[in-house]
């Protein structure tokens, strides 16, 4: 008997790829928004070898952020005549050597950790503000797509740049030096690419094209567990020991406050606890499902 090829699960509740125009729009711009980085560093470094793009996916903000390398220092770019946030994050160690390669004491191994001068400060913001040019002059429109740094950020994973329920475009961009590579996190909000015309395309002459009937029937059978969170709350190890039945736990959730409700992790909605007959009840009053 022959065994029935495994099928990979799906988690539906990902944010959707960038697929057709607009993931070979966002392609073309990437690639070619690094080959101008490139040249604008060759000016101030000489350590820097290639840089490509290496990886395009899609996350939600608070995971995407979480994953960002630690410690790091990332560029904050206002992108659009909108001026939406985007942010670059790149890898401490290539940082400190970039700045060791402008002062002329790169050596051949990565710097080791340390905390920079404000003049060294300075360089990091020259070199960060040559990622949100290269951006602008890589827009392959008439003018070029304006993009200026609005800040150098420290500890990007500790940063509030986006909102945690925000839909994300994330690149990964490595940089070969002469040192080794190291990877940047280019980070785009999906809401920020339609709004400078990296639109996906969801029509075709006949109309709006809709996923098969059979498809989605079944996608609307598939079973979805939500979580509604009363609150949580921080122990010690001995504290957690010594629980006893009849013991209290203060949470951090005041009674006023609407209770969460997620899908995999993701808040989805907000609302009030009820009872319905028997049973504990949540009576949504904000969705967020948009």
């Amino acid at each position: 008997m022959t065994s029935s090829p495994q099928i990979a699960a799906c988690d539906f509740t990902k944010p959707r790829q960038l697929t057709g125009t607009a993931n070979r729009a966002l392609s073309s711009w990437l690639s070619t928004a690094c080959a101008l980085l490139k040249e604008n560093w060759q000016s101030l470094l000489g350590c820097v070898e290639e840089i490509h793009v290496d990886r395009v996916d899609s996350s939600v903000a608070s995971n995407a952020v979480r994953a960002l390398p630690d410690p790091a220092f990332a560029a904050r770019v206002q992108v659009g005549p909108d001026g939406f946030d985007a942010m670059v994050s790149f890898p401490e160690p290539i940082i400190l050597a970039f700045v060791a390669d402008m002062l002329g004491t790169l050596g051949e191994e990565w710097p080791e950790r340390r905390p920079l001068t404000p003049a060294e400060t300075s360089m990091v913001e020259l070199l960060l503000g040559e990622v949100a040019r290269a951006l602008g002059q890589a827009w392959p429109e008439l003018t070029p797509l304006e993009c200026l740094l609005h800040s150098v950020v420290e500890r990007p994973v500790r940063s509030r740049v986006f909102a945690p329920e925000t839909d994300l475009i994330r690149a990964s961009i490595v940089i070969r030096t002469s040192l080794g590579d190291q990877v940047a996190v280019l980070l785009l909000p999906r809401e920020g690419l339609y709004s400078i015309g990296i639109v996906e395309q969801t029509v075709s002459e006949d109309g709006p094209v809709e996923p098969p009937e059979q498809l989605r029937h079944l996608a609307e059978r598939l079973p979805v567990t939500v979580t509604v969170s009363l609150g949580t709350t921080n122990l010690t190890l001995s504290e957690l020991n010594s629980l006893t039945p009849g013991d209290v736990l203060v949470l951090d959730q005041r009674i006023s406050n609407p209770l969460q409700a997620a899908v995999s992790g993701r808040i989805f909605w907000r609302g009030m606890p009820c009872r319905l007959g028997q049973r504990q009840a949540f009576r949504i009053t904000e969705s967020h499902t948009e």
